[in-house]
Parts: C-alpha cells; structure tokens; sequence
C-alpha cells in the first residue's frame, strides 16, 4: 500500500515533514492459498451442544403437546491438520463452505412419574398392643425429560388392638394320692399322742418336713400368675431430632 505525509487540511508534503518514528508500514506478510493446501488445513467440528428452547430467547410459553421447538450450538473451526493449531477460517472456505454452527432440535415434554395405586395395608405385626401395618405401590413409568419424581413407594402406620392377656393357667390336678382333709387331721391328731414319745432327732426331722410343706405352698401360687406382653414404640428420627418417614 502506499503511505505519504498529508497536512491537516488534506494537500500532501514532504515524508521529511512528518514523524518517521510513527510512520505506518507500506507492506505487510500475507497467505495466499494454493491447492495443495487443501490436504493440510481442514474444519473441526464440535459436538452440539444441549438444545435450548426457543422460548428463552423469544419470551413465549405454552402448553407442550407434543414437544418444544429448540435450537442446537456447536463450534466449528479451521485447524490445521498436523497439530490441530487454529488457521484463518478463509483458507478453509476457500476449498469448503463453513458447516453450520447452529441447527433446529425438538425437546421432549416432560413426562411425570406414574404409579399404581397402593395395594391394600397388611395385616398388623403384632397380635395385641401397638404393631406396623404397610402399604406399597409399583411404578408404572419413571420420569422422562424433567418430569416430576416418583413418590414414596411404600407407606407405613401404626395400628393398635386391644391388650391381650395369656388365660389363667390350670391348678395342678390332684392325685388320687394325696391324703383328704379328714385324713390328714387324723394324721395330726395321733401326731399329738405320740408327741411326749418324741426324740430330738425326731422333732427336728418333723420340722424340716414341716419347712417343706410351706414351701411346696407357697410355689402353688405360681399357678395363678398371668403371662402378657410389653411393647415399645421405634421411630426413625433426623439428627436435629426431628421425626422422619420409617
């Protein structure tokens, strides 16, 4: 290009006139491109990128029916070859026109999460006092394209019958064996007879049978003791102490 020295008011002067330190260069490096460039340089294309609904850059909303209008990015670029070094994009246009960096896409409508219903509550776990019933559900289609979550799958609650105790056990039967009252005060009438006859070592032999007897007594109350049930309530609880879902 040609470069001269110009007054302000437009007429030109001499170079000497002008600044040299300032003077703009009259011829610069520059890249013609040849055919044989063709197997050298080439474009590099991106992968697209997420389709982005054309609502955000329009503003308009709607109902989707069957899907959303969108638009899809990606990068494209001259390279060259060997290293993959970016390149000026007119040497590769020169051979091959620029391939779109944007194209049209559709975005599904979400699609919410459907379950059955719940099948019916168990039976309690407990036969008296406080137990667990529970419920379930199955899925029927899982979320799709940013539909709502599955609820809870499985539900629980507590259910309480009323206090049950275990019947009385029966007394022992008694023997055919075992002496009547009419004979036992016999027994402890001739007892007193032979009392001045007795012994020392007899005496304390009666005592300790004695000692037996109130003791045999004493475990025949055993029999009418009644057998039941404790129970416990069991929470599921949040570290802050607050009480979550089972």
């Amino acid at each position: 290009r040609a470069v001269w020295c110009a007054h302000v008011e437009g007429w030109t002067t001499l170079h000497t006139n002008c600044l040299q330190s300032t003077r703009p260069a009259n011829q610069q490096s520059c890249f013609r491109v040849c055919d044989w460039h063709k197997d050298l340089y080439d474009w590099r294309l991106g992968a697209w990128n997420q389709c982005v609904p054309i609502s955000l850059r329009t503003g308009r909303t709607g109902v989707c029916l069957q899907g959303e209008e969108g638009i899809q990015t990606r990068e494209v670029n001259c390279v060259l070859k060997a290293d993959g070094s970016a390149a000026d994009d007119a040497i590769c246009e020169y051979f091959e026109p620029k391939p779109r960096q944007e194209q049209a896409c559709l975005i599904p409508c979400p699609q919410d999460c459907v379950v059955t219903e719940f099948t019916p509550w168990t039976t309690c776990s407990k036969t008296c006092g406080l137990g667990l019933q529970n419920r379930v559900r199955s899925v029927v289609a899982p979320p799709l394209f940013g539909g709502l979550p599955c609820p809870n799958l499985t539900e629980f609650q507590t259910a309480e019958r009323p206090e049950c105790k275990l019947p009385s056990l029966p007394p022992p039967p008694t023997s055919s064996a075992t002496p009547s009252r009419t004979a036992r005060q016999a027994r402890r009438r001739k007892g007193k007879e032979r009392k001045g006859n007795r012994d020392p070592e007899m005496r304390e032999l009666i005592k300790s049978k004695r000692n037996r007897n109130r003791l045999n007594r004493l475990e025949d109350d055993l029999w009418n003791i009644e057998i039941g049930y404790q129970y416990r309530q069991v929470v599921c609880v949040h570290r802050n102490g607050s009480t979550v879902s089972l």
